[in-house]
């Protein structure tokens, strides 16, 4: 088996993206997950009941669900990005 690593710069910016979506989920930096795996999806990451984590993820997108909450924080993502290409550097999207 062969393993391809991500670029350093690709990779930074992933933790970026996953660090905001901590954020979103769970702002008390103390009640955040310390490591999160690449199969963690958004209800592992937190204490959270499913309702209010999806509860502020839409509040976050604007009413929007962008992906299934169930699927690896990784998928999930590359489904925003899909969505809105520009996330999360320019958010809200500009219409």
């Amino acid at each position: 088996m062969e393993l391809e690593f991500a670029d350093n710069d690709e990779t930074e910016s992933r933790s970026r993206e996953v660090q905001l979506l901590q954020n979103v989920i769970e702002p008390d930096p103390e009640y955040q997950a310390l490591f999160i795996s690449d199969e963690a999806n958004l209800l592992d990451i937190s204490g959270l009941d499913s309702k209010e984590i999806e509860a502020r993820i839409r509040f976050y997108f604007k009413g929007d669900l962008p992906a299934p909450l169930n699927i690896p924080v990784w998928q999930f993502i590359e489904m925003v990005k899909q969505k809105y290409p520009r996330w999360p550097e320019e958010w809200p999207p500009k219409h």
